[in-house]
């Protein structure tokens, strides 16, 4: 809830995985919403002087966009159930969805108190929405696509007039005849002023009507679409086509007659002159509708003389047809229909079949500290529902053993998530060997069987189990020997992530990680190790699109092959500097468990190795140039954001040696094991990557050291 005028926000915590439509009462105390569970969709209303929230529907249909009545009684709404209105008609044991028509929605009002409920419309083929209500509850505006398009209807809720015996009863008519949908209806207290959204030259505007309810209808009923006639028209054929499946004359047609508390909007239509002769009426046992057959109809089953006109003309009408093509029609219709229909006419249900589409394939470039320029494609295929996927990354580079590549099956149709990977990794750098350098080859390959449960939207867990085969051979120098290391690594973790995402990074919300995995060394204790990372961000948004980040990560690693992490400079460096004059490849297990800790700008890359570390990052984000154009050169500058960073941390291998702080030769504090930087930075798209650039200094907490340049790709945390 954001207060408007102090611009406080106060978030209500319900247990609903989504809400939408809220409505609040006259009297400001309560608000009405469609909350969403993982089972059903509902009205809820929330208390706000007792802090209740209470479900008002608790059924199986959906329910939606709610709107209070003048005095706070009563609730309109609109929803798919049907007949199902009151307690009396609770829905049967047996009772299934599928089975249920819940491809219309109506306007229904419900009483808090009784929770009566009360059907208003009952329009086939269309939806109605957007109930609201005039200020003396006898007036109702909504939204209908009854011709095909939708548009503004005004209906009286009065009983009294005309002889009315049920809301559904009651003519509605059109205000409106836009060609153009119109959507979202809100209206002021008073009634006077309505506002809406529609489209229009390729945007969603806002209009405004004054005095909705004093307006005059644009016609007694708009003229339908052409597809809203060919769904009308198909209503009817498929009437037929079931007729003639069962081999039954005309005159064994069922029908009912129309309920008026069923009636249709609009004005009854004038009776044409025809002969009547006695039909049957029956309602459809299946589903509680009735069946309409409607138009003027040419009995062929009987002789070709005697032909007989029948008076439907109290049901509701269809598009007339020639009848002497009818037959013809429907022949050929039928022979179309009997590969989906069974005898009975019903349609036939045929096992799910999974036939995978491509959903993506693209070529990225990257650059990376340690490796330089990368490349990769990828392509990703799904069926139809998106509970199978197929991933495929490559980047072939003169054979199988110097590319990368990879494939992954993910099972995604359940709330546990189940994946199985297969990989090969490699990478060519130079070592110090002696006086000079040799060409070395990483490799790494090997599968992963994984698994992932959300608790909610937002939480999530996830386990794995991966086999690795590591190696790093001397190209330069093949009397070395090839240094080759297998792992086999389980892992669980878990997840919190609610972060909305500004231009570049994330502006608002928080996300937190803990890992644990590890070898337990069952082939060999010597290459066993442990290691717990956790990482917490949290981003404060205000002024709109400025942000504050607080961010806390940390490592520890034991056991007899303890994996190392480093701090210093930051991802994607392409101006690098390592603290060591080199890379910081020792073996084959750091290239496949050493593991950068960053940023922590002021300082080179990998200032800092050791099997545990901490880091604090503190970030300030705000744009700086929207938009500039430059004379006389047009030069544009466009969403460039600006940050002001502090970064502290450090990494160790015995705590117990472990010092922050010390003092200098003249006996001042001065950090020692902590390394802190500050600084600023820009951000700005140049030719489609992601460019950042930013200077920092050291700070030892007697001064500043000289200032240091990064140019990095990619984006924030």
């Amino acid at each position: 809830i954001i207060d408007s005028e102090t611009e406080d926000v106060e978030s209500l915590p319900f247990k609903l995985n989504g809400i939408e439509s809220a409505s609040w009462s006259e009297d400001g105390t309560k608000l009405a919403f469609n909350g969403s569970s993982s089972k059903q969709s509902d009205i809820y209303i929330y208390d706000f002087e007792t802090k209740e929230l209470i479900n008002v529907t608790n059924d199986v249909f959906t329910d939606e966009d709610p709107s209070w009545s003048p005095d706070g009684n009563k609730i309109f709404f609109s929803s798919d159930r049907g007949n199902y209105l009151t307690e009396k008609m609770a829905i049967a044991d047996d009772f299934k969805l599928v089975d249920h028509n819940y491809n219309q929605l109506d306007l229904y009002s419900i009483e808090i108190e009784t929770k009566k409920v009360v059907r208003i419309t009952n329009w086939e083929l269309s939806d109605e929405r957007s109930a609201k209500i005039s200020p003396d509850g006898k007036e109702l505006i909504f939204t209908s696509d009854y011709n095909g398009i939708t548009n503004i209807y005004k209906k009286r809720l009065d009983l009294s007039k005309d002889g009315a015996i049920s809301m559904v009863n009651i003519n509605a008519v059109p205000l409106t005849n836009s060609l153009n949908g119109i959507d979202q209806l809100s209206i002021t207290k008073d009634g006077k002023k309505l506002v809406f959204t529609s489209l229009y030259k390729l945007g969603y505007n806002i209009y405004m009507l004054n005095n909705p309810f004093e307006m005059e209808p644009v016609a007694d009923e708009l003229e339908p679409t052409l597809y809203m006639k060919s769904l009308i028209e198909s209503l009817n054929e498929k009437s037929k086509l079931e007729l003639v499946a069962t081999g039954k004359s005309i005159e064994e047609l069922d029908v009912a007659s129309v309920d008026e508390s069923e009636a249709n909007k609009s004005e009854p239509e004038k009776e044409e002159e025809f002969e009547t002769v006695p039909i049957s009426s029956k309602k459809d046992s299946n589903d509680n509708k009735f069946v309409f057959y409607t138009g003027q109809y040419v009995d062929k089953s009987s002789a070709d003389s005697d032909s007989t006109k029948k008076d439907y003309s109290n049901y509701i009408f269809g598009a007339e047809e020639d009848s002497s093509k009818t037959e013809v029609q429907i022949s050929d219709k039928k022979k179309l229909f009997t590969q989906i229909l069974d005898e009975n006419g019903n349609y036939l249900v045929n096992r799910y079949k999974i036939n995978f589409s491509p959903d993506l394939i693209y070529a990225n470039a990257g650059y990376s500290t340690l490796y330089g320029v990368l490349g990769t494609t990828v392509l990703s295929f799904s069926d139809m529902l998106g509970s199978h996927r197929i991933v495929g990354i490559t980047s072939l580079q003169i054979d199988l053993k110097n590319s990368d590549y990879g494939l992954a099956y993910y099972y995604l149709p359940k709330r546990w998530d189940f994946g199985i990977e297969g990989f090969h990794t490699a990478r060519f750098v130079y070592l110090s060997r002696g006086f000079g350098s040799n060409l070395f080859r990483f490799r790494n390959f090997g599968g992963v069987i994984s698994a992932s449960y959300p608790f909610s939207t937002f939480y999530r867990f996830s386990t794995s189990l991966a086999y690795l085969n590591v190696s790093s051979e001397n190209l330069d120098n093949i009397s070395e020997p090839t240094d080759k290391r297998s792992y086999l690594i389980p892992t669980v973790s878990f997840v919190h992530d609610n972060v909305l995402y500004g231009y570049t990074s994330p502006i608002e919300g928080t996300r937190y990680n803990l890992t644990l995995f590890g070898d337990p060394g069952i082939s060999n204790s010597k290459k066993s190790f442990y290691s717990l990372t956790w990482d917490y961000r949290t981003y404060f948004r205000f002024w709109y699109d400025n942000s504050f980040v607080f961010r806390i990560s940390g490592g520890y690693s034991g056991g007899s092959n303890a994996q190392r992490f480093f701090v210093g400079g930051t991802d994607n460096w392409i101006n690098r500097t390592f603290s060591s004059g080199d890379i910081p490849l020792e073996n084959a297990s750091d290239f496949a468990f050493l593991s950068p800790a960053l940023p922590l700008r002021g300082y080179d890359y990998a200032e800092q190795i050791g099997t545990k570390y901490s880091l604090l990052n503190l970030e300030l984000r705000m744009p700086v140039i929207r938009y500039l154009l430059t004379g006389p050169l047009p030069l544009l500058f466009q969403n460039i954001l600006g940050t002001a960073f502090i970064d502290a941390g450090s990494a160790w291998n015995n705590t117990e040696k472990l010092k922050f702080f010390t003092k200098d030769l003249n006996g001042n504090t001065v950090t020692d094991d902590l390394l802190i930087g500050t600084g600023v930075g820009a951000r700005a798209f140049v030719l489609f990557a992601l460019l950042r650039f930013d200077v920092a200094w050291k700070w030892n907490v007697e001064g500043f050291s000289k200032p240091r340049y990064y140019i990095s790709l990619g984006a924030d945390f």
